[in-house]
């Protein structure tokens, strides 16, 4: 067998292991403790469990608004993250009344069946069973539903919003724009591994292995198709996961009703811990103008 022929094979044979592995690295849950439940603030609450339509059963808490409200904000965490970690940064939603509020743990999360994550897509089933749980079984409390969401929690929101009409509102915090250019970015930065051929490598078996193509979720794509209602981007200036760059491309594609807030000298998840009372005010007051 010729040289040449030996290292082509060599190539291709490292090219197909390092794809398969960032395969595993894209689908991975990272592991996190749930540090909060609202028993911890004091809240009514009622633990719940839904269905999503490819049959995972899904942990929830429903929080009712202090008093009686027809109106629902759904709570969607990032990768690795779940319900309790969202706790302390949306309180100020509940202390200040008017809304009931749901939150969901996505695939694979916390006490939700499942093992893997696809950055989007299939937690897009998650979404849409939490708005046809609340449809059902809270008629009453959600008349009126709206969203807010972290990081994949953002862009599952905004993509959720631009197909389901139910959504009146959108607060997303550093949402990406495209999977693609998400998981790019992620393995040149943490990994040092460049795009080609091992990103669209990764991505094809990444597909292969969730049975769709995530590639094709795209928040910068949807996020147009929620005007009129409103949204409300945050942003953390300093942010390496999911960077200004990312919010800009959102910020572009979006139409009015729209606001965005750059938070200065914040990283990822950190707008909340940078600026506690302008970051509660800011989102508190984006919901009471507009749901």
């Amino acid at each position: 067998m010729h040289l040449f022929v030996i290292i082509a094979i060599a190539i291709a044979l490292i090219v197909i292991a390092v794809g398969f592995y960032g395969s595993t690295e894209i689908t991975r849950i990272p592991y996190l403790e749930v540090p909060y439940t609202p028993a911890d603030f004091g809240w009514a609450f009622e633990p719940v469990a839904l269905q999503t339509s490819d049959g995972l059963r899904l942990a929830a808490w429903f929080v009712p608004s202090k008093t009686a409200s027809e109106k629902t904000i759904v709570i969607l965490h990032g990768v690795g993250s779940n319900a309790g970690d969202t706790l302390l940064n949306t309180a100020c939603l509940h202390d200040a009344g008017g809304w009931n509020l749901f939150y969901l743990n996505f695939r694979g999360h916390d006490g939700s069946e499942g093992s893997r994550t696809s950055l989007g897509p299939l937690e897009l089933r998650d979404m849409d069973a939490a708005v046809r749980f609340l449809k059902k079984m809270k008629p009453a409390e959600a008349g009126r539903l709206a969203v807010y969401g972290h990081s994949l929690g953002g862009a599952v929101a905004i993509v959720g919003a631009s197909v389901m009409k139910e959504i009146d509102a959108v607060a997303a915090e550093s949402p990406f724009s495209y999977i693609s250019r998400t998981v790019r970015h992620f393995s040149w930065v943490f990994y040092n591994v460049p795009y080609f051929p091992f990103v669209p490598t990764s991505l094809f078996f990444t597909s292969l292995r969730l049975g769709l193509p995530i590639g094709r979720f795209a928040p910068a794509e949807a996020i147009a198709r929620i005007a009129p209602r409103p949204v409300f981007l945050i942003q953390a200036e300093q942010d390496m996961r999911m960077t200004m760059a990312d919010s800009n491309l959102l910020w572009e594609a979006a139409k009015p009703p729209k606001e965005r807030w750059v938070v200065p000298n914040a990283d990822h998840g950190e707008p909340w811990l940078v600026a506690k009372d302008e970051y509660e005010r800011r989102l508190v007051d984006f919901f009471k103008r507009n749901f």
